[in-house]
């Protein structure tokens, strides 16, 4: 993966990180409900999900984010997601055909066959545990689950940053300029 990182990886390039990526970042995300959505900012390239509640509508086109419809179990969250583009500009397979997207700098990918829930319940003040089960027959025998908790950040003021990102940060970590 780290020899084809520069040219492969949606995060080096700075382009939308997907599902569910963008909730593992070292980024924080905004949650904003409403009485019909649930918007989830990213400060990592100003990313953007709305999760439509209670929605049986399919998605017009396939989008990098996805299309998320959501529901409440209780005191959880419940994100059903699919409806990605299978591809990151520039990602190549052996064959020279574009048709992965990463979720990972470990190399692990997916199709546009992903399917993705996700969820997200209130552990306390200033937590949330999250856990994504992912699907993706193209690449994957079986479903396989990431859990994680979500911290609050509890500094006076904070807000989602501007995000400026640089690709040649990308030559530093992975290309010619890496230390030997």
């Amino acid at each position: 993966y780290a020899a084809n990182a520069l040219r492969e990886d949606a995060e080096v390039k700075c382009y939308l990180p997907g599902v569910p990526r963008m909730m593992y970042m070292p980024y924080p995300v905004q949650i904003v409900q409403s009485a019909n959505t649930i918007l989830m900012m990213s400060e990592f390239a100003s990313a953007l999900r709305t999760i439509y509640m209670n929605s049986t509508t399919r998605p017009p086109a396939d989008t990098w984010m996805g299309w998320s419809t959501g529901k409440w179990d209780g005191d959880t969250l419940v994100i059903d997601s699919a409806g990605f583009i299978g591809s990151t500009v520039g990602a190549l397979d052996e064959e020279g055909a574009v048709h992965v997207r990463f979720f990972d700098r470990a190399g692990n990918y997916h199709t546009d066959g992903l399917h993705v829930v996700e969820r997200i319940r209130r552990t306390d003040a200033d937590h949330l545990s999250y856990q994504a089960t992912i699907e993706d027959p193209n690449v994957y025998t079986r479903p396989w689950t990431i859990s994680m908790p979500l911290y609050r950040r509890v500094e006076p003021n904070m807000q989602l940053g501007d995000f400026k990102c640089e690709e040649f940060v990308g030559d530093l970590v992975y290309g010619k300029y890496q230390k030997k």
